[in-house]
């Protein structure tokens, strides 16, 4: 049986994080820039047409979390915004902050779950398009906005744009 030599092994793992590091780093890049376009759904969940920039998950979790694209979207005021995920490793999500991000470049809480870790299985939770709105007027609520999954190490975990009418 041949040794291999620490060398190697740590210039392989060295490798993979930087490589990992760099798909998360190209990852948060995409997520912030400016909304543009979405992916419609029906207000049963139905998903019309894809926008292959929403809702991906990023590098650092994938397999461990899954973000359904919200419906309906686009979003009506005075209806409910659903949004469903799914935790599919065990200890591996630090909780779940979910922002938007208002025209100045500010980001608001919209949503937070207190577990800490997230219990693995679907979970589910709603707001109120208004919740988008930087002043809480219908006027601002209206068009398109990004929206984040951090967890509580502000770890950027998925982003998509959601379009209120």
């Amino acid at each position: 049986m041949k040794i291999i030599p620490k060398f190697i092994l740590i210039s392989v793992f060295l490798f993979l994080s930087c490589t990992s590091n760099d798909a998360q780093r190209e990852f948060e890049s995409e997520a912030y820039t400016d909304p543009s376009g979405i992916t419609r759904t029906s207000a049963q969940g139905e998903v019309i047409s894809i926008d292959p920039d929403d809702w991906r998950i990023s590098p650092f979790f994938q397999g461990l979390m899954e973000v359904t694209p919200p419906f309906q979207n686009p979003a009506q005021l005075g209806t409910a915004l659903n949004f469903e995920y799914q935790v599919t490793g065990v200890q591996g999500v630090s909780g779940l902050d979910v922002r938007v991000r208002y025209p100045n470049g500010s980001l608001h809480n919209i949503y937070s779950s207190s577990n800490n870790p997230l219990e693995p299985g679907i979970k589910t939770f709603q707001i109120d398009p208004i919740a988008l709105s930087q002043d809480g007027s219908d006027n601002l609520a209206r068009g398109l906005h990004r929206i984040f999954f951090f967890d509580f190490n502000q770890r950027l975990i998925s982003y998509g744009d959601i379009e209120v009418e």
